[in-house]
């Protein structure tokens, strides 16, 4: 029993790389106060907790979020125990969080005063809330392959970069010069409130069942992106070249008819989707085309645990016997 209760405390044991040398803990909170600018924090399946802002530029990475891929380890989820916001503030900037479920939402800054964080990637993450930020500017960030369940609110955010995200949320107040590519919109009742300027829109499909764009959408750029039937394309200043338009809900993806996501939805193309191959790199419209197609799985880029079986009893010797598999990841 004691053999068995130490299997399981030991996968919840956060591991934290500083050079060459890694300290354990068993707390986020305690793991980020201790981490040094520049470390890596290695998060195993399981429940953590975060109350602690983010400061630093550290690189935060979970097993995956996806339940198929993380039979063996469960996923990593992460909870905010103040509020439901996790705080990036000044000083995080050139950090990332990767493989990770967040049950909450992720804000840039606490005041205007430590909101401008830059260079800071958020990749397969399982966001279940929103992507916002404290009035002053979050920049040149990137966020990818990413499921974002909230409103993605930026307040005079500049040059940030969402690659193959599947966004069931609205856009809200994104600022200036920002690129969408490849994503899925997939808001049901949301409006997409594009109050933005000077940005650019390129192969993404935007589905819905209700709504069309609204004001305060001026001087973007709108590329060889899909459109359902009832969305008004919006003019005026906006240009744009080689957009789909009028396609129905049902004939866009293999399996997704619904205004939220889920696993078993498949968003590829169906077969004669006019967005097969129409990017503007010749690759699909969607999360599945472009230079961050998206990754079944949704597993981090670095080694992947399999299979793994710890026996409850030693053997005569006193050896316990272990049996895991390792998956080394390409991407």
């Amino acid at each position: 029993m004691l053999i068995c209760s130490y299997a399981v405390n030991a996968q919840n044991v956060i591991a934290v790389q500083h050079g060459g040398t890694p300290t354990f803990y068993t707390n986020l909170d305690t793991a980020i106060v201790y981490a040094q600018s520049g470390d890596t924090i290695y998060l195993p399946g399981g429940f953590f907790s975060l109350a602690t802002n983010i400061s630093k530029c550290l690189h935060i990475i979970g097993v995956g979020h996806n339940p198929d891929s993380t039979n063996a380890t469960g996923p990593t989820i992460i909870g905010a125990s103040v509020g439901t916001y996790s705080y990036l503030i000044t000083g995080a900037s050139g950090g990332s969080l990767i493989g990770v479920k967040l049950s909450g939402s992720i804000d840039f800054g606490t005041s205007s005063a430590n909101a401008n964080v830059s260079n800071y990637t958020v990749g397969r993450f399982n966001i279940t809330g929103a992507i916002s930020s404290y009035s002053s500017a979050p920049y040149n960030n990137v966020f990818y392959e990413n499921i974002i369940g909230g409103i993605i609110n930026l307040d005079n955010a500049q040059s940030n970069a969402f690659y193959n995200n599947i966004i069931a949320g609205n856009l809200n107040y994104i600022g200036i010069g920002n690129i969408f590519k490849n994503n899925d919109f997939i808001a049901g009742s949301y409006a997409f409130n594009l109050n933005v300027v000077n940005s650019t829109f390129m192969n993404n499909i935007f589905r819905s069942s209700s709504n069309t764009f609204y004001s305060t959408v001026t001087n973007n750029v709108f590329n060889n992106n899909l459109f359902v039937e009832n969305i008004t394309f919006p003019s005026g200043t906006n240009i744009g070249s080689n957009n789909i338009v009028n396609q129905t809900v049902t004939s866009i993806f293999v399996n997704q008819n619904s205004a939220t996501f889920a696993y078993t939805q498949d968003y590829h193309l169906q077969t004669g989707c006019p967005g097969k191959n129409a990017g503007t790199d010749g690759t699909d419209i969607g999360i599945y085309g472009g230079s961050f197609p998206w990754k079944t799985g949704s597993l981090p880029y670095n080694p992947h645990v399999q299979y793994q079986l710890i026996n409850g009893n030693t053997n005569p010797d006193g050896t316990l016997p272990v049996n895991i598999k390792v998956g080394a990841q390409n991407h």
